[in-house]
């Protein structure tokens, strides 16, 4: 598995270093140690099976924690201090001289990853890997406790912080099924309650409002032939019903279904994968690796992209819990064909508008901002789920596929997956103007 790839490399390094100790500015700045810790969070959400808003927020704030302490270097971005909402008074190094900030932000990303997940276990590990692989180096004992003591302090600042973005009151919400004509209802197989019924109350990062920006409505719900409704719901009846090859590796591709379940027969199982934020999470470090970027000019794009799909879901759920519309699948099992089963497995919420395309649009608008929406790369992230790997011209190829991905798979009306892009794309921007600005390291590799 990929996941392995981290600690098996780690181990490696830590025996090349322990015969003869290298510089540890070639050791721990390398980005691919943060792109592989990163990496290793992804797996460890996936393993632990978090919903994908709740995974936004878990990379959202593992990130921001590395970006803030790279910022408290000075050197090349600006703290985010007083532009995100309650974000003030971020620990200070007491010796700045004494820490190294790039291997501090490193420890700030994991300290923060293991206290919002559950697997300790694993996520100690990876700690103890990274620690271990800077011990090995020739970092002085000065330097290497500075370091993690200052990455714990900002671990430490940003989980305080989090803890008042109505997280915790969030927990254990239930919505209410109406019954009603065009709202939603829960969909087959598992018939599970709607998800995060109150994810629109957590605190925005750069949004001011989960409805900041005018969201175009859904046609009236109709269940009449020749209605603009019932015809939205046909166009996706016809479009899953003709499935191309091409089609269907599409849709398979970007499900990002993080608990699936199966049923043979009388027997039903369950499979994790993936989020769609974990999905974005792989191409940024593809991309990053690509483009040969720096560990500040990583971490920068890492940030960007995990808050503009943190803020994208809040978005994404104010929307549709505002709606409460009905999925394709009960809509074209009640009024078109009883019989009918879409491509993919509906998600257990209700339908407008269609939350994967918002947050990809997000995460790729600010990838496009900072790289080039030109930038090509190759995605090989869903390889573990036996998908192969696909390759795209620009980020506006890959966001837009993703949209159709989510209405071949008959999750989604296309009207869902249009609105949804068009909201991505201002958050995208949003971040890239209101927040980060473009990146100084970026800018002078340009």
């Amino acid at each position: 598995m990929k996941r392995r790839v981290l600690l098996g490399l780690l181990a490696i390094l830590v025996v090349a270093t322990s015969c003869n100790k290298k510089d540890y500015k070639t050791v721990l700045h390398d980005p691919l140690l943060y792109s592989g810790a990163m990496h290793e969070l992804n797996y460890v959400i996936i393993y632990d099976i978090f919903t994908p808003p709740v995974a936004s927020r878990i990379f959202a704030y593992a990130n921001l924690a590395a970006y803030e302490t790279l910022a408290k270097e000075g050197e090349h971005y600006a703290s985010l201090e007083g532009k995100i909402k309650d974000l003030d008074s971020l620990p200070t190094p007491a010796k700045p001289d004494q820490v190294d900030f790039p291997f501090a932000s490193v420890i700030a990303m994991m300290k923060v990853g293991r206290a919002l997940t559950f697997s300790e276990d694993r996520m100690d590990a990876l700690i103890d890997s990274v620690t271990t692989l800077a011990k090995n180096t020739n970092m002085t004992t000065e330097m290497f406790d500075s370091s993690v003591s200052y990455g714990n302090q900002m671990a430490l600042a940003i989980l305080k912080w989090s803890t008042k973005d109505s997280y915790g009151k969030t927990r254990g919400s239930k919505f209410t099924v109406t019954g009603l004509d065009g709202h939603w209802s829960p969909t087959p197989p598992g018939y599970f309650d709607a998800v995060e019924p109150k994810w629109m109350t957590i605190r925005t990062m750069a949004l001011d409002s989960p409805n900041q920006y005018p969201i175009i409505p859904p046609p009236e719900f109709s269940k009449e032939p020749g209605s603009p409704f019932y015809a939205m719901a046909k166009m996706v009846y016809d479009t899953v019903n003709a499935l191309d090859t091409n089609m269907q590796w599409i849709a398979n591709f970007w499900d990002c279904n993080s608990f699936k379940l199966h049923q043979e027969g009388h027997v039903m199982f369950a499979t994790k994968a993936m989020t769609p934020c974990g999905h974005w999470m792989e191409v940024v470090g593809t991309v990053a690796k690509t483009k040969k970027s720096d560990w500040y000019q990583t971490v920068y794009a890492y940030t960007g992209a995990s808050i503009a799909m943190f803020d994208g879901f809040i978005d994404a759920w104010w929307c549709k819990y505002h709606w409460d519309l009905i999925r394709p699948e009960t809509f074209i099992n009640q009024y078109i064909d009883p019989n009918w089963k879409p491509f993919l497995q509906t998600p257990p919420f209700p339908e407008y508008i269609s939350a994967h395309s918002v947050i990809s649009a997000g995460a790729a608008r600010f990838l496009a901002r900072t790289y080039g929406d030109s930038t090509s790369f190759r995605d090989s992230s869903e390889r573990d789920w036996g998908w192969p790997d696909r390759s795209f011209s620009s980020f506006s190829e890959a966001t837009w596929e993703v949209s159709r991905s989510r209405f071949y798979g008959g999750i989604h009306y296309y009207n869902a997956i249009l609105e949804g892009r068009r909201q991505g794309i201002f958050i995208g921007d949003l971040v890239m103007d209101k927040l980060l600005g473009p990146s100084k390291e970026l800018a002078k590799n340009k």
